[in-house]
């Protein structure tokens, strides 16, 4: 419920009669009476009714990239229309004419489609409610600005800039509010005439009534109110003709039928201007709906300074979009239970406008990362396979983004990634070779001391007579023998066995799954797979390496030289 009261209180309030597009779209065609204001009445707008007539819009500026915020705002909008049957538009707000873009707004819609969020009505798609853009909807505009100067409700202002300067500067001082003290509210139609004839600039400032307030029931805030005395008559079209943001939102809206406007917290000072204008065209109120900003974690509001902010950004850094919705959605909502994995059927599914909180959300990139990993586990294996082996490939570390080694490496290696773009990082550690880093390392140290010497031995004495090369060309199967026979042979198994094995041939402590690491590396060597770029150290080269090693200077403790080849570490 929607009330402007105007004056007296206690008289009887009257309600307008909800209405359907269709009833909208009949009282738009119609002439409007004049309005006046009266001490003796009092008013109440009752905004649109929900089921079927839903009708919700997104309405971005295009004059940079899209805000994770403005993203959550879209997705809510959009939950809510597919949740309730009803329609999601999409409005390019462009009338910010030096710093709004055709590219930006080609970003914009990019990034959207990316997300999921497929509009109903909007640019590339039209509709019944056209045009999309703000810019092309000027006539409108003026036509109901006109409308509005012919009832009364709207007047000719000729201040100058420095006489609407000059009063701020009067009212600060007076400790009032900054608001326009009404100098050609009352003025006669000979001194607009004398204007008019001089050719003076003029803006068109709505007559806002001295008495009454506003008071709306959010469905996210709650009732939420605003006396009228702290508003001063505002500007609706400026002197160059072109309108102001809430005259554009507001004749917007109500022309397209929206039903429910959602949208973020910072726009909730904006309601009562808009407010004045619905009720001054007769137009039928939405229900409003303000949502909480998207905060960092120092609380203040999430900028650039705190990381990547821009749905484009985190495309690029290999976020899947069903992360990211899923990620936004629970930023402020939640389905009442422990599970926060959606997909954005379910999302659809769940979502209630009643379980948005009011309170501001805090943007956690950790987590987000996180939910990203989530989807991507989620993923069919192709899918994954694909899209990890393309990654490789791009990134220039595989010559291909196909084939068994990716279907294998993909495998071994998933678990360690969270983004797509992780998987260059734990590819090149499986294909570096940090040898003398590790040995040098005091967590290597009990390795070390378990005649880690002896065992290097052994093991390049089973390269050279061929072993071991017979063995990994056999794959897991012939490397597992292999390796059970040579624990035998050195009468180790388990740990004392398996650690060695992995410092010598990895170079490193610590890695995925041993069996299948080795066997990749070995195969890594092929031609053909690995990029020449890419650092790797084929199994010969560590062995050359291995052999290379001063155990007995590091059994003494002293200080192991790095080699200057990539061989230590990518």
């Amino acid at each position: 419920m929607t009330s402007l009261v105007f004056n007296t209180p206690w008289l009887r309030v009257r309600s307008l009669p909800e209405l359907s597009p269709s009833l909208l779209l009949r009282r738009q065609r119609q002439s409007s009476s004049s309005f006046h204001c009266s001490s003796r009445r009092s008013f109440a707008a009752v905004a649109c009714s929900s089921g079927d007539s839903v009708r919700v819009r997104f309405a971005p500026s295009p004059t940079g990239n899209l805000h994770v915020g403005g993203a959550r705002t879209a997705l809510f909008n959009y939950l809510f229309a597919r949740s309730k049957g009803g329609k999601f538009v999409l409005r390019i707000e462009d009338t910010d004419l030096e710093r709004s873009t055709r590219e930006s707004e080609a970003a914009v819609l990019q990034d959207l489609s990316w997300l999921g969020l497929d509009w109903d009505e909007g640019p590339g798609v039209g509709g019944d409610f056209g045009p999309y853009r703000q810019s092309e909807r000027n006539a409108l505009y003026k036509q109901y600005a006109e409308k509005l100067l012919e009832s009364g409700q709207v007047y000719r202002c000729f201040c100058s800039s420095e006489e609407l300067v000059k009063m701020k500067e009067i009212a600060k001082l007076k400790q009032l509010p900054p608001v326009y003290t009404g100098k050609w509210a009352t003025a006669s139609d000979a001194e607009v005439e004398q204007e008019l004839e001089k050719g003076t600039p003029f803006t068109y400032r709505f007559r806002v009534p001295k008495e009454g307030y506003l008071k709306i029931n959010d469905l996210i805030r709650g009732e939420v109110s605003w006396n009228l005395d702290t508003l001063g008559d505002f500007v609706v079209m400026r002197s160059n003709g072109q309108p102001v943001y809430n005259f554009c939102v507001t004749v917007d809206d109500a022309t397209m039928a929206i039903s429910h406007v959602i949208r973020a917290e910072e726009h909730l000072p904006n309601t009562l201007r808009q407010a004045l204008i619905y009720k001054a065209l007769e137009f039928p109120m939405p229900q409003f709906a303000h949502v909480s900003l998207i905060l960092a974690p120092d609380r203040s509001k999430l900028s650039k300074r705190h990381g990547a902010t821009s749905v484009g950004q985190y495309r690029e850094m290999g976020f899947l979009p069903q992360g990211m919705v899923n990620y936004l959605a629970l930023l402020g909502w939640g389905d009442g239970t422990e599970n926060e994995f959606f997909t954005l059927e379910q999302l659809v599914e769940k979502f209630s406008i009643e379980r948005v909180n009011k309170s501001g959300a805090i943007f956690d990139s950790t987590k987000l990362r996180w939910m990203n990993g989530l989807h991507l586990k989620a993923l069919p294996s192709e899918k994954l396979t694909k899209l990890v082996g393309e990654q490789w490939k791009s990134a220039g570390i595989l010559t291909e983004s196909e084939g068994s080694f990716v279907d294998e490496a993909v495998e071994l290696l998933k678990d360690g990634i969270d983004v797509v773009t992780d998987s260059d990082k734990v590819l090149l550690n499986l294909l570096s070779y940090p040898l003398h880093a590790t040995l040098a390392s005091s967590e290597a140290k009990p390795a070390v001391e378990d005649k880690l010497n002896e065992v290097a031995a052994s093991l390049i004495a089973a390269y050279d007579s061929g072993e071991i090369p017979s063995a990994l060309a056999e794959g897991q199967s012939g490397w597992q023998k292999w390796v059970k026979a040579f624990g035998k042979s050195l009468k180790r198994k388990g740990k004392s066995l398996f650690m060695p094995l992995r410092v010598l041939l990895t170079g490193k402590l610590h890695g995925p799954e041993m069996a299948t690491s080795i066997v990749l590396i070995h195969k890594a060597g092929s031609p053909g797979i690995v990029a020449p770029q890419a650092g790797f150290v084929s199994m010969e080269e560590r062995f050359k390496i291995l052999k290379e090693v001063d155990w007995e200077a590091l059994n003494k403790g002293e200080s192991v030289p790095l080699e200057s080849t990539a061989t230590a570490s990518t």
